[in-house]
């Protein structure tokens, strides 16, 4: 009904609600009037019948005793000439009916009242009146007079009829007036209607608006509406500027937001994804119809962030502002495969055509955030190694200076005049342990070297276990003898007989039992030191190195296997070493297959364990190479030695080493002699070739000396001892390769191997 109204043209509008008005007008004066005139007429009628008692009853009066019922009789008659009069009873004092005059049916009242009163009937047709016959303030009787309402109703009728007319006219007058404003008012209202509907439907401004020249209201309408359209032709150049500058501003929007290598992801005011660029389906994981109309948070927002997203969202919707917007900040965002990455995110809020939101740029950083945790990790070990390296040179400066005190010191006591004899085995041991120790240093140092570039190598071959377990004890048990350590030394093998083989590097093998032994007695003092090995599995051994010393605490355990790690002890006299030892076996027993760790209990002991693998299918089996018996004094009688070498003292040595096996023994000071030599020689059966000489190094002479002979046996010796060395000496044309300082019962082994079948 509502819209069926709102839809009526205005003429019709107008024309209802004149009508509406007129009719409501009317209607309220009829009812007025009407009211007005039933209780005029009413009491009109009410009047007139308690006139006509009041008549009869003051008729009556004059005769006191209402003896003479003719005279009250001919009282009636004089009232008879009213129509409306109905029923007329005289009553006396007691109720008792003196006269009575009936022009329809009697009616007599139930009850009668002591003074005067006129009333309608129940039904509404009749009106009864009572009125008290009073003579000297004496009530002698009463009259009831009934009387009917045909006059009222014809004055009612006559009324209704008057106001129905008189409503007919105000109505056809009303139509007249309003199809007179409306050709009035409407029609130019019409016109302007219709001009604007022509500029809506054409979009053309230039359209004339409707002319109006009047200066009432229709007419000001009119001037403002052709003012609205020269503003509106203004605002619709402006806005076409502003939208080819916002299209081309879009165009390179769209371009940078498609090239872009960061996530460019625009959200609303309630913070869903609106628009998620190439870059962040690249960057997240999600496509562009997964992430739209998604909340921002619930897609890449880690749950244990959530809360505060929460919080800095509802301040984003109260303010438009938050903690995250018009900065850049780093954090971590979830990938749909549930991979938390590196963010760096900046938030931009904006407002404009009634719409608000935000601009999000992620850049996935990574990589940038490894790097520098890489870097702090970098930075923290060098501050770490820096001061473990200080820690290390001071204790390598008293460790290399410790033999060497003892090594020059028992020399100058040895070249005094008396002493040489007297106590020449007593300081030999002193000099020879001490260049043992100093040889051991320098060994740990090149290893530690090898491990750092990678080049530590490792040689297994099938070798007899129990007998260099033998061999370690022997050995071992000599140091702490000549240590007076107070301590038993004890060994375990879970296999007794000598055969028992295993595949591994022999030297690399005594190296790491070696540390870890010399390693526990630096630190017990009473009790025991026990090592030995089991089976742990069926292709598996297990070694250990068990000690009752000072033990470690739990959290250190990891230390002593760094380089140049050592627990701080309060006994400084423990922190002899270099801090290497337990680095190199750690790292040694990984390169032979197995693993090292350790278990320990500061104030009773530690435990030293290391793996290595065991094939049960060995047979007892060597290669060639040195072993721990040697053989010294070996006869190589009849054989010829060209030792190439350009320091005297080592030439010396050699001399003396191989005066015993009365082999003939040629020097030459550096690769060229040596090349000439073997050419005037051909009797030269085997060549020490010293890598390091001057004129022409040992590569370059052996390669010269291949050159004219194929067969004499070539054994570099050098102090270089990285890998590869050996590699490149047999490229060389070298048959083998020893290190020095060379150990003589090596070199003997070596010789004998070479020639004795030659």
């Amino acid at each position: 009904m509502k819209n069926f109204i709102a839809n009526l043209p205005i003429k019709f509008k107008l024309l209802a609600s004149m009508l509406t008005i007129v009719i409501a007008a009317e209607v309220i004066t009829v009812i007025s009037f009407q009211s007005t005139s039933d209780k005029y007429v009413n009491e009109y009628v009410k009047t007139t019948c308690s006139q006509i008692a009041a008549m009869i009853a003051d008729r009556n009066t004059s005769i006191v005793d209402f003896v003479n019922e003719s005279e009250i009789k001919k009282s009636l008659d004089n009232v008879k000439s009213f129509d409306e009069l109905e029923n007329v009873h005289i009553y006396d004092a007691k109720g008792k009916i003196l006269a009575e005059y009936n022009r329809s049916s009697s009616i007599a009242p139930q009850s009668m009242p002591s003074e005067s009163s006129v009333a309608f009937s129940d039904d509404g047709k009749f009106i009864m009146a009572f009125e008290p016959i009073v003579f000297k303030n004496e009530t002698y009787g009463i009259v009831f007079a009934k009387f009917n309402t045909k006059t009222i109703q014809i004055m009612r009728h006559e009324f209704f009829i008057s106001n129905i007319t008189k409503l007919l006219l105000i109505i056809i007058f009303v139509i007249v007036i309003v199809l007179v404003l409306n050709k009035i008012l409407v029609k130019p209202i019409n016109e302007l209607s219709d001009t604007m509907e022509k500029i809506i439907k054409n979009g053309d401004y230039s359209t004339p608006p409707a002319q109006n020249t009047s200066n009432d209201e229709v007419g000001v309408l009119c001037k403002h509406f052709c003012a609205m359209i020269d503003t509106i032709k203004e605002r619709e150049q402006e806005r076409d500027a502003a939208r080819k500058q916002e299209q081309a501003a879009n165009e390179i929007f769209v371009k940078v937001n498609k090239s872009s290598f960061d996530a460019i992801i625009g959200l609303d005011s309630d913070l869903k994804i609106v628009s998620f660029n190439p870059a962040a389906e690249r960057i997240t994981g999600y496509t562009v119809t997964e992430a739209i109309g998604t909340p921002f948070q619930t897609l890449l927002v880690p749950k244990d962030k959530w809360s505060e997203y929460d919080t800095e969202i509802a301040r984003f919707r109260q303010t438009g502002n938050c903690k995250f917007t018009a900065q850049t900040f780093e954090t971590t965002a979830v990938k749909k495969s549930g991979e938390t990455f590196d963010v760096e995110i900046s938030v931009i809020p904006y407002r404009g055509n009634d719409k608000s939101g935000s601009v999000v740029t992620i850049k996935d950083i990574t990589t940038r955030k490894q790097y520098e945790r890489e870097l702090v990790e970098a930075r923290y070990r060098a501050e770490e190694s820096d001061k473990l390296k200080s820690a290390f040179l001071s204790n390598m400066s008293h460790e290399i200076r410790t033999p060497m005190n003892s090594i020059i010191g028992f020399s100058e006591l040895l070249s005094k005049p008396g002493n040489f004899d007297k106590n020449k085995e007593k300081y030999l041991s002193f000099i020879i342990n001490s260049g043992k120790s100093l040889l051991n240093l320098i060994n740990d140092i090149i290893d530690i070297s090898k491990i750092e570039a990678g080049q530590l190598k490792v040689k297994p071959r099938i070798v007899q276990l129990n007998p260099i377990m033998n061999e370690i004890y022997i050995s071992q048990y000599q140091i702490n003898d000549m240590k007076n350590k107070p301590f038993e030394l004890k060994m375990q093998k879970a296999v007794e007989t000598d055969d028992f083989n295993i595949n591994t590097d022999p030297f690399r093998f005594k190296q790491i039992l070696n540390n870890l032994i010399g390693n526990a007695m630096k630190f017990t003092t009473q009790g025991f030191i026990e090592f030995g090995y089991k089976f742990s599995g069926p292709d598996k051994l297990q070694f250990y190195v068990k000690d009752t010393g000072v033990g470690m605490p739990k959290d250190k355990l990891d230390v002593i296997f760094k380089r140049f790690g050592q627990i701080e002890q309060k006994d400084d006299k423990n922190q002899s070493g270099t801090g290497l030892g337990l680095t190199i076996s750690k790292k040694l027993a990984e390169l032979l297959g197995g693993e090292m760790w350790v278990e320990s209990e500061e104030g009773v002991g530690s435990t030293f364990y290391f793996t290595l693998p065991y094939d049960p299918e060995l047979n007892a089996a060597d290669e060639y190479g040195a072993s721990s018996d040697g053989s010294e004094g070996a006869s190589l009688e009849g054989k010829t030695i060209l030792v190439a070498e350009d320091e005297d003292m080592n030439v010396a040595y050699m001399q003396e080493v191989l005066a015993d096996t009365k082999a003939n023994v040629l020097w030459a000071r550096n690769g060229e002699e040596a090349v000439n030599m073997t050419k005037t020689h051909p009797e030269i059966d085997l060549i020490l070739m010293d890598i390091k000489m001057p004129i022409m190094n040992g590569y370059d002479a052996t390669v010269k000396i291949r050159e004219f002979n194929k067969d004499v046996i070539i054994i570099a010796q050098t102090a270089y001892a990285l890998t590869g060395e050996k590699e490149k000496t047999i490229a060389a044309g070298c048959n083998y390769y020893i290190t020095k300082p060379i150990e003589i019962n090596v070199l003997m082994n070596t010789l004998s191997g070479f020639l004795k079948n030659k």
